[in-house]
């Protein structure tokens, strides 16, 4: 008797009904949206609809590659510094809490330079500089409107509480996941480096603040300034939940233009090769003595250093 009423209860449909029905979703409904990869805003940088980061040291250019993509984006580009942009709305918030509206206004002019810019795109890039009930209005636009991105320009301004405090740090940035979820649109960070990390190879342990903010992020991207060419800069894909260990292990090469925006080359270096080396100012020294990459190499040895003739003419030249 028992067991037949045991049965007659797995058979009982599984209804919830008025608004919760929203919240919780079946499994079957879900699968059959069939969605066969996960979709990237960028591809292979920005995963779609999920909270991301760019972090970096400070004077790296990280506002302005965030700006650089923002307009990328409203003006329609089918790529962003060579990666694809996905096709959708096109429309961008930019929460800018530390340039008000002049020194915007400065980058764009020098951006644009000679250009004429067209204000139907521009359009599209909407700035918020008054961050008072930020999160209120953030929803209220993006649930009446189709937003593909929400830059936070800075975390560290916005975020009030203890940034090494896992549980308020993973709450605050629950606020703006819960945006992500509900509305599909993705939201990337500017967050900031540790000073200790300086010279270092690019690592997700290097982010300022608690691990919570990390574990939030399905991405995460580091700009760091090339050791022997001030203009130069490594992207680094430091964590992405979606990529394969293989396509992070290399940086992106990018070169800082007089638009005081990015250019990519072709260049891509491995990152265990982006710390500072001890043996730099020596090396440096010997080549200025008019010595061969080998007869470096060779003289490095012997100081108990292994460094290639190719990682000393890219460090070098």
């Amino acid at each position: 008797m028992e067991e037949n009423n045991k049965k007659k209860m797995t058979d009982l449909p599984f209804q919830i009904e008025g608004s919760l029905k929203k919240l919780f979703i079946g499994a079957d409904e879900i699968k059959n949206k069939d969605y066969d990869s996960i979709e990237f805003l960028v591809d292979k940088l920005i995963p779609q609809g999920t909270l991301c980061a760019l972090v970096g040291e400070s004077d790296t250019g990280k506002s302005s590659l965030l700006r650089q993509l923002a307009l990328s984006l409203v003006y329609g580009d089918s790529d962003f510094l060579g990666f694809k942009l996905k096709e959708s709305c096109r429309n961008v918030i930019y929460v800018s809490t530390e340039d008000g509206e002049m020194a915007t206004s400065v980058w764009l002019n020098k951006y644009f330079g000679e250009e004429i810019a067209k204000d139907d795109r521009l359009s599209k890039l909407k700035y918020v500089y008054n961050t008072e009930g930020i999160i209120k209005n953030l929803r209220e636009v993006v649930s009446t409107n189709c937003v593909d991105l929400i830059i936070i320009d800075s975390y560290a301004d916005l975020f009030t509480g203890s940034m090494n405090n896992s549980n308020e740090v993973r709450s605050f940035l629950n606020m703006y996941n819960n945006i992500a979820n509900e509305f599909g649109v993705t939201v990337v960070f500017l967050h900031h480096t540790k000073k200790a990390s300086a010279g270092m190879v690019p690592n997700k342990n290097s982010i300022l603040g608690s691990q919570g903010f990390e574990a939030k992020m399905r991405s995460v991207l580091m700009l760091t300034q090339d050791d022997s060419d001030e203009s130069l800069r490594h992207l680094c894909i430091v964590k992405n939940n979606y990529l394969p260990e293989a396509e992070k292990s290399m940086s992106y090469v990018l070169r800082f233009n007089e638009h005081l925006a990015f250019d990519i080359t072709s260049d891509r270096v491995k990152l265990n090769e982006l710390a500072l080396e001890d043996w730099i100012e020596d090396a440096k020294k010997m080549k200025e003595d008019g010595m061969s990459y080998r007869e470096i190499s060779d003289k490095l040895s012997k100081k108990g250093f292994t460094v290639s003739k190719s990682k000393l003419q890219r460090k070098l030249n």
